[in-house]
């Protein structure tokens, strides 16, 4: 897989630019986990210091994506499976609750921009790109956080996110198109509950539509041992 270059945006800081960087190819498994990170290389290539680049790492690893070894080297984490479930656990958790609440004061907006999102999900699984995918993936439960006022929610959910983004990916890439399609049929679902103001429904197809993640985890470990912490 190829690592993705990066716009710099000249108002952010090096540092930013180069922990965003790192995520993105991180996450996008363009950068295996158990791969080596090396800071002279990085810096050469993002025409930075080594500053920058060990500040970046060190913020990488305290969500877990970077692991330094002292003396070693630093290295991408390897996919943590209880942390994936943790994340995934606290991101049902809070996306039930989320449902139901939105299925009571859904806008008109808020639902156009949900249908919107889907027509979008269509366009991309027949381009093909994963990558793209997630982020509508990712947008479209955003939306119903945003609904409500509750965007540092779905911030702290993100945010947590790493590890179960990393086999979401994964499960993108390794299974056929008719995959990801499933997946934007439950978005259908979802927003046909919300329409309706059905709370119950709601609850129902997103703790499904949550659950069948992890499902996919024993076989994506099967298919990429190295990939996964014991």
């Amino acid at each position: 897989m190829d690592v993705r270059t990066m716009q710099r945006n000249e108002t952010g800081s090096r540092r930013q630019y180069v922990y965003n960087y790192l995520y993105q190819n991180i996450i996008g498994l363009s950068l295996q986990p158990g791969s080596a990170l090396s800071e002279n290389e990085i810096a050469k290539q993002l025409n930075v210091s080594r500053t920058p680049v060990r500040e970046a790492m060190i913020q990488l690893a305290k969500q877990d994506l970077v692991e330094i070894v002292p003396q070693i080297g630093s290295f991408v984490s390897l996919i943590n499976p209880a942390l994936v479930e943790e994340s995934r656990s606290m991101r049902e958790t809070l996306e039930i609750a989320n449902i139901k609440e939105a299925a009571e004061k859904i806008t008109a907006g808020t639902l156009l921009e949900l249908e919107t999102s889907i027509k979008n999900q269509k366009m991309i699984i027949k381009e093909g790109n994963y990558r793209e995918f997630l982020t509508y993936d990712d947008a479209f439960h955003e939306l119903i956080f945003k609904c409500l006022g509750k965007e540092r929610t779905w911030q702290a959910i993100d945010q947590m996110n790493s590890q179960f983004k990393r086999v979401r990916i994964l499960r993108l890439l390794t299974t056929p198109t008719t995959d990801w399609v499933e997946i934007m049929i439950e978005h259908e679902g979802l927003y046909l509950a919300l329409k309706d103001c059905d709370a119950c429904l709601a609850q129902k197809l997103m703790k499904e539509h949550l659950t069948k993640a992890i499902i996919h985890l024993d076989d994506l470990k099967a298919k990429h041992p190295d990939f996964f912490k014991n």
